[in-house]
């Protein structure tokens, strides 16, 4: 049996390190609703979409830019202390089914798609509704599993043009890093994503956009109003900037979206941005909800991926204060962990005529965590990397990096993982994951936080990939993760957690079939061997209390030329 292990730690309290602070600035007028779209007319239409085949344009793959923390960090034996094992590997008895597959997105829209990788997911589930985003492409299911919609494309979702239109090779927007939420305030679907510009031709631009398509009623399948917003910032400093890898959180006055903006001029990140949207402008289907930006330079390393927490159903927001908004984000230069906490106050001043947001960040300590290696493959065979001349080899998965890759606030805590090399029970360095626990305070105009539980999440001999943690109101739920190495192709898997606990048994949910055989990873593609992975999984938590979560894992199922991933949706009742 394969092992995962979980460290436990005591109490640990806030540093003394002086509190920094950020004014926002009011962008109301920037985010606009620009068009309105039908879910299920989209849908009906695909039929009458251009087909890919016989067009005479040649079928070329796209991997997502893959943009780093700015600093890395070596694992060694003496940082990192092997524990013995305690969790165990075994088949999940848990409702599960298969979501978006690369042929899926790849042949949406009449195959006006791009082959992509990697896939990154957003999943969002109530009303007897699942939807899930993948790449640019979104579909509705039943609870049951059962498809609701076609897979229907991001760029007709937005009202744009085609990636590409494979009759005449004109280029469209290009969107990426996808976010879908539930809000049960407001009975709303949320879909987000961003978009580096470019021109007919592919030829990227120093223009960047982020669009969210917001549901007029509690019916994912049916209208959405669609927002624009030219986030290029080109009047700031190191800018014209894209705002790249968003993410998105709420409380009960707002909808928060955080990003790392980076300069398209110069390759680099300038610093980190963070909008609130009143929401209920956006539930309501306003032109132009009232919008505030906080630009935060990157001074401390823990203005990388500054993740905005969600409430889960039943869970009672932080209404002191005039509302506030919890952050939690890691530290990209520290050597020694550390966690930064941060807070909104005052969120409820978005609907007034005076708004007076407040952003405050303290330091917390934690574990240590350290940027992760490769992670290896179980063989198996592989039909496209045989193809090529010379064959491709087994591929390496990319571990990612340290940034933060999901937040929960229930119970008056917060609920975060992010991924991190780790030794496992048998002193193998292999990439795990880390989570923690955390109690914050705002009083008075003074954050203060407190650790509760933290630990690291590891397999025996094999690897973990791109944590993600949802609980519900009671604060029970889970962990998503992607197993593999030399005993398991890629597959989707969870551990229960909760406030006190992390389970004895790591639940294998979706069994993998053959290895990770994508375009991305071949030197014919400028590979180097290292194929990407899903950039992050999705969690989230049902109004029923249950939790559903979805990763990347390899299915046997039907399979593009280029790319052979596929999703799967899990769903764990606590």
């Amino acid at each position: 049996m394969k092992h995962i292990r979980s460290i436990v730690f005591g109490l640990a309290l806030a540093c003394g390190a002086p509190a920094a602070q950020y004014i926002a600035t009011n962008v109301t007028g920037q985010l606009t609703r620009s068009a309105v779209v039908n879910l299920t007319q989209l849908s009906q239409a695909q039929a009458q979409q251009l087909q890919a085949t016989g067009n005479g344009v040649a079928e070329f793959p796209r991997a997502v830019p893959l943009l780093r923390a700015p600093v890395t960090q070596t694992l060694t034996a003496q940082q990192v202390i092997a524990f013995p094992p305690s969790l165990t590997v075994t088949p999940a008895s848990s409702f599960g089914f298969n979501g978006i597959s690369h042929a899926d997105q790849r042949l949406s829209n009449g195959g006006n798609q791009f082959s992509i990788e990697p896939p990154s997911h957003g999943l969002a589930v109530a009303n007897g509704f699942v939807l899930e985003g993948v790449n640019n492409a979104v579909r509705v299911f039943s609870t049951a599993g059962a498809p609701l919609t076609a897979t229907v494309s991001t760029n007709q979702l937005f009202n744009l043009l085609p990636s590409i239109n494979r009759v005449t090779d004109a280029r469209g927007p290009f969107p990426t890093d996808i976010r879908t939420f539930y809000d049960q305030g407001i009975d709303r679907w949320f879909v987000l994503q961003r978009v580096q510009d470019n021109d007919v031709f592919g030829n990227p631009l120093n223009l960047s956009h982020l669009y969210m398509a917001v549901s007029q009623t509690g019916d994912p399948t049916g209208s959405y109003n669609v927002y624009a917003m030219d986030t290029t910032n080109s009047q700031t400093f190191g800018c014209p900037c894209l705002s790249d890898f968003p993410q998105i959180g709420a409380d009960q006055y707002g909808f928060y979206i955080s990003a790392n903006d980076y300069s398209t001029s110069f390759q680099n990140f300038v610093h980190a941005s963070i909008l609130a949207i009143s929401k209920p402008s956006l539930g309501t289907g306003a032109i132009s909800p009232p919008t505030f930006r906080f630009m935060i330079p990157l001074t401390t390393g823990y203005e990388f991926t500054i993740q905005p927490a969600n409430t889960p159903p039943g869970a009672s927001n932080f209404v002191a204060s005039g509302g506030v908004e919890f952050f939690l984000s890691t530290n990209t230069s520290a050597s020694k962990g550390g966690v930064g906490l941060w807070a909104m106050s005052n969120t409820a001043s978005m609907a007034t005529q005076a708004p007076g947001l407040l952003l405050t960040q303290i330091e917390l300590p934690s574990l240590n965590y350290f940027f992760p290696d490769l992670a290896t493959q179980r063989s198996g065979p592989l039909p496209y990397g045989s193809s090529l001349s010379p064959p491709g080899v087994l591929e390496l998965l990319d571990g990612n990096d340290i940034r933060m890759l999901s937040v929960t606030y229930a119970g008056g805590r917060l609920y975060a993982t992010w991924a991190t090399q780790v030794l496992d029970g048998s002193g193998h360095s292999v990439v795990g994951g880390a989570y923690t626990i955390v109690s914050p305070a705002y009083r008075g105009g003074v954050l203060t936080g407190q650790t509760i539980r933290q630990g690291y999440l590891s397999i025996t001999n094999n690897h973990l990939l791109r944590p993600a943690i949802a609980v519900n109101a009671q604060g029970r739920g889970a962990v998503v993760f992607t197993i593999v190495g030399p005993d398991y192709f890629p597959s989707a898997a969870y551990v229960p957690i909760d406030t006190t606990t992390t389970g004895t048994t790591a639940q294998l949910a979706g069994a993998g079939a053959f290895p990770e055989d994508g375009f991305t990873g071949y030197p014919t593609f400028g590979g180097q061997g290292v194929a990407r992975w899903g950039d992050y999984s999705a969690a989230t938590v049902a109004p029923d209390g249950t939790i559903w979560l979805a990763t990347e894992y390899i299915p046997n199922l039907p399979r593009t030329q280029f790319a052979n991933w596929g999703t799967f949706v899990m769903h764990y009742v606590p």
